[in-house]
């Protein structure tokens, strides 16, 4: 990523920053048609986020080069990557959790497995091909766009023009003060909506500051903890996914398991038979999952009280602040 881009005029960093994770995003995207790289398209998927993040975060200048209708196609190609992601990460937790079961429990654990690599297919049949159909337009109309900007050229004395820094200074402080408000919302471990409302405010601050590190020494050791941050949150956002998820499954199951007993009580009322398919219900296995996986959002609701709520994280914010106003003041131009 080109640096030095604190002292910038804001329009044109701004620009910039946007272009180079386009430039990720592209690159990510040639490798997908390699099926040995398991990690293209996440990389893909996190340069469209930080791409999104950064078109956000400078809407002001950017106004004019993202229209509602490009940047609704950028979302809508962002979200088709999701889930994808939800799934392989549910599938990775599952299979964690077998040597955890009993016997009587383990036909809920392969049933739930099917099923979410059935999601996890299904998710991923023709992600590529929409991408190949969409990305291309998609980058060809950003890039034009980002790449030409106009200003106004002021001649005699004048105010010093802003910088970068300036702006990121600003908005630094409004993200910093919507992440906070969320952490201050978030009370228990039912409060999904705000903890997840929490993380994408992290995520947002964490892109904000990544491309100044290199300018900006103190800004690598906050951009690592907000990603610790960040991490937390999400694997606490993925707990209450499972949950839900769940939460489906047993309903699912239960009412596949009806059927399949009423088939057998009509065609063959065979009371042995009846009783090995009571056996092999998968309701068991799945209460015993869900309850694994409520202590799991239990321990991570834990840490996070313990690390960053009921203004335990308030003395880092404040770090940061300070940051942005080192932001500001070390790149603002002389008075003339």
């Amino acid at each position: 990523m080109t640096s030095g881009f604190l002292s910038r005029p804001p329009a044109e960093g701004a620009r910039l920053i946007a272009l180079s994770y386009l430039d990720q995003a592209a690159a990510a995207r040639t490798r997908l048609a390699d099926p040995a790289d398991a990690e293209a398209l996440h990389d893909f998927r996190v340069a469209l986020r930080r791409l999104r993040s950064g078109l956000r975060a400078y809407r002001g200048l950017l106004e004019d080069s993202v229209p509602k209708k490009l940047a609704k196609r950028l979302k809508r190609l962002a979200g088709a990557t999701g889930p994808g992601r939800d799934a392989e990460v549910q599938l990775e937790w599952l299979h964690g959790q077998g040597s955890r079961l009993g016997s009587h429990q383990r036909p809920g654990h392969s049933w739930i497995l099917s099923r979410t690599n059935d999601r996890r297919r299904e998710a991923y049949e023709g992600l590529q091909e929409e991408i190949e159909r969409d990305f291309p337009e998609v980058n060809d109309d950003l890039r034009r766009r980002l790449s030409v900007y106009r200003t106004k050229v002021h001649l005699g004395p004048q105010e010093p023009p802003p910088t970068l820094g300036e702006t990121t200074a600003a908005i630094l402080r409004d993200q910093i003060a919507e992440l906070a408000a969320h952490l201050g919302k978030v009370e228990t471990a039912d409060d999904k909506h705000e903890a997840h409302q929490a993380r994408i405010s992290s995520k947002r601050v964490r892109y904000l500051l990544e491309p100044f590190a290199e300018e900006l020494p103190d800004a690598g050791p906050l951009v690592k903890r907000f990603k610790a941050l960040q991490d937390l949150l999400g694997d606490l956002h993925d707990a209450h996914v499972l949950e839900t998820e769940l939460a489906e499954a047993v309903e699912d199951a239960a009412a596949e398991r009806a059927r399949r007993i009423l088939e057998l009580s009509l065609e063959d009322p065979n009371p042995a038979r009846l009783r090995a398919e009571r056996r092999r219900s998968p309701e068991a296995g799945l209460i015993a999952l869900a309850r694994l996986n409520r202590d799991r959002r239990d321990r991570l609701f834990a840490t996070l009280k313990d690390d960053w709520l009921e203004d335990r994280g308030e003395g880092f914010l404040r770090e940061v602040e300070g940051l942005g106003e080192r932001m500001a003041g070390q790149y603002a131009p002389p008075s003339v």
